[in-house]
């Protein structure tokens, strides 16, 4: 086996980042505590992600990356992504716990405050894209798409929210209200959201 490269560390580091984040909370987990989990020096922690902040974002813009929903276009992408979502609320509960608490850190710490509001308009934008799919493929006016997305992605927010706090909740049941309300979004012509 040869020597580990450079990325296989970066790597481990975001794996022991997010395990470590999950487990203790953004607020008591140290750069000290990320390295120990992924048995690395500390200062090869600071070397890949400069502050706390760099390196819970770089963990954020992974795990979202990796929990793409957007598998498809128009109606049936949209249909799709309802779907992925309720497999992501089952099949990954760290993930979504730990954006709502990003969240809440982001109101106070303007570094993790930027970098979840360009997420949530990276991912806004995603649903506006394709609630123009849909739009257009009704032939309707596309121009409330910017509003319908705003209003799903709350919901998408909302969702997670609530699945996090309750066990009793049933998430599938809400996606599936959120998308038959998103997919009956049609404003009549000439009404402007």
């Amino acid at each position: 086996m040869g020597p580990k490269l450079p990325s296989d560390s970066r790597e481990k580091i975001l794996q022991a980042a997010f395990a470590v984040l999950s487990r203790e909370g953004y607020e008591n987990t140290s750069i000290h505590d990320i390295a120990e989990e992924a048995g690395v020096a500390q200062g090869l922690v600071h070397y890949y992600f400069k502050s706390k902040q760099k390196l819970v974002l770089a963990v954020l813009f992974e795990v979202c990356q990796k929990m793409n929903v957007y598998t498809a276009e128009g109606t049936a992408g949209a249909l799709a992504a309802f779907e992925n979502f309720k497999v992501l609320l089952r099949t990954q509960p760290d993930a979504h716990s730990l954006y709502i608490q990003l969240m809440g850190v982001g109101l106070h710490d303007k570094e993790i405050g930027a970098g979840i509001r360009d997420n949530i308009r990276m991912e806004r934008g995603h649903v506006e894209d394709l609630a123009r799919q849909v739009l257009a493929e009704r032939e309707t006016d596309p121009s409330p798409s910017r509003a319908i997305a705003s209003v799903v992605w709350a919901g998408v927010i909302g969702i997670m929210v609530q699945k996090s706090i309750d066990p009793e909740f049933n998430a599938d049941e809400a996606v599936d209200a959120l998308a038959a309300m998103a997919l009956s979004a049609v404003y009549p012509s000439g009404q402007r959201a």
